[in-house]
């Protein structure tokens, strides 16, 4: 599964593809005891291009089996990004696609496709393009269901006019055809396109008489003088009744603080309801520039969104799948002395770490976590400023692109007790703060050995610590079935 001349060996616990490109997540649905995840993928080769669906499904999102090519480019149509819907409430029911069809002549527009053996195969409608503005930005169909005042549902469709940086709401009771009911944006900074919007109803504290409306977007620079960051997910917390969707701030706010998390959205019909999302770990400023091979594009942890009320306000929380806490919660924590002397562990480089501390007690901590490549990535704790930062540097990394070496910032009070949960997964850390109220998530290059994994802090004190190794490909990680089926259409 890894090689082991590459500076980046390939995850064992989130969804990669065997070999090829792999870009944003599309139809994102549970259907029939499964996660299904379809997926921007080149089916001839690791760069970007041919645009078609790629497929893998999960039972638990953890082990991932991947599945023939679904829905397949043609000679004048890429499949761009679009989102998957059960289309009836019956196990055995259908399956529906909406995905933008980027045609040779440079036109976007909404096509449709059903399965009826659970996403395995693929009818396109024979009327495609199905909505069609005749723009060549309008792009990334995200269906969902709203519930109406007398118990039914109807359809809603949040797509893109991603130059404009517009959103479009429509609507539809036959996932057919569709009525245009509104247009969000712009706003926020010029410079960007928007891509890959969803919009996610979340209660505040679980109280379902406080209701909110999460619109997630993506952004990506543009221009000559695009920013170097490159490529993010945003948010915006407001109401939706309908029709329109209202915000309550005037500013997009970042989802999550590092450089490698874009296009996340939400699996349709997840079990109780819940808002799950998954996102590509990757970043436009330097995505074909990723030293893995054959393949290149990885997919994050799912997340599971809620609302929190801290300090009188609603608080988007990200929390990691359920497989991340049982593996946790299965060990007894350590207590560590720390200054003045470092604690060092050895990591497989395929892992999770739990720490807990009080930065009134420690001071400023530093976490360390270097392997066999020439690179170093530190997490480090400024309790003065109050920021957590994340920086990735060495010779490794500035070789990869001249923007990868980088630093991100995440607020992180100093006053009060804090906790960060580390997913180390090859050259994927996703770190998750207090709980999930704040998250960033990096590209690493850390080499294809163990990691070592050094905690200091300041003043002499005392940190708790779990960590675990998820080491057997055989447990954990993407299994691939060839040729389950005839090509699909």
């Amino acid at each position: 599964m890894q090689d082991a001349n590459s500076s980046m060996p390939r995850p064992l616990f989130h969804l990669t593809p065997q070999r090829n490109w792999m870009n944003d997540p599309n139809g994102l649905v549970f259907h029939r005891g499964r996660w299904h995840a379809f997926f921007q993928y080149n089916p001839e080769g690791a760069d970007w291009g041919n645009m078609s669906w790629g497929h893998a499904s999960s039972a638990d999102l953890q082990h991932w089996e991947e599945l023939p090519v679904a829905l397949r480019y043609q000679p004048d149509e890429q499949v761009y990004s679009g989102s998957v819907v059960a289309s009836s409430p019956e196990e055995n029911g259908q399956l529906t696609a909406y995905y933008t069809s980027a045609f040779a002549d440079g036109r976007q527009a909404q096509s449709r496709a059903t399965s009826d053996d659970g996403g395995l195969t693929w009818q396109r409608d024979a009327a495609n393009p199905v909505l069609d503005r005749g723009t060549t930005a309008f792009r990334d169909p995200k269906i969902i269901r709203f519930q109406n005042r007398d118990g039914g549902f109807r359809w809603i469709m949040l797509a893109v006019e991603a130059d404009d940086r517009q959103v479009l709401f429509f609507s539809s009771t036959d996932l057919r055809s569709w009525e245009h009911l509104s247009t969000f944006g712009p706003i926020g900074a010029a410079g960007v396109v928007w891509e890959c919007p969803d919009l996610i109803p979340l209660t505040v504290g679980g109280r379902p008489d406080d209701v909110r409306w999460v619109l997630l977007l993506s952004t990506n620079p543009i221009g000559e003088d695009a920013d170097p960051q490159g490529s993010s997910m945003s948010f915006l917390i407001g109401e939706f009744d309908g029709t329109a969707f209202t915000t309550e701030s005037p500013e997009l706010q970042r989802l999550d603080h590092g450089r490698d998390f874009y296009a996340g959205v939400s699996f349709d019909s997840a079990p109780d309801g819940a808002a799950t999302i998954l996102a590509w770990m990757s970043n436009w400023r330097y995505a074909g520039d990723v030293p893995s091979s054959p393949w290149r594009g990885a997919m994050s942890l799912p997340r599971r969104l809620s609302l929190l009320e801290v300090d009188g306000e609603a608080r988007l929380i990200q929390e990691p799948p359920t497989f991340v806490t049982e593996h946790l919660a299965s060990l007894t924590p350590a207590t560590l002395p720390t200054a003045p002397h470092p604690s060092v562990f050895t990591l497989s480089g395929h892992s999770l770490v739990d720490l807990h501390w009080d930065p009134a007690a420690t001071g400023p901590l530093r976490i360390r976590l270097q392997g066999d490549a020439d690179a170093i990535v530190e997490l480090v704790h400024d309790t003065e400023s109050q920021i957590l930062r994340l920086t990735r540097s060495g010779t490794a990394a500035d070789a990869i692109h001249p923007d990868f070496s980088s630093t991100s910032a995440v607020p992180l009070a100093a006053n009060r007790k804090a906790q960060l949960l580390l997913s180390l997964d090859g050259p994927l850390l996703e770190v998750f703060i207090d709980g999930g109220q704040a998250t960033t998530s990096n590209l690493v290059v850390l080499g294809s050995g163990t990691v070592s994994l050094t905690v200091e802090t300041e003043r002499h004190s005392s940190i708790t610590m779990a960590t675990v190794d998820l080491r057997s490909p055989a447990e954990t990680g993407t299994t691939v079935t060839e040729d389950l089926h005839p090509a699909l259409v």
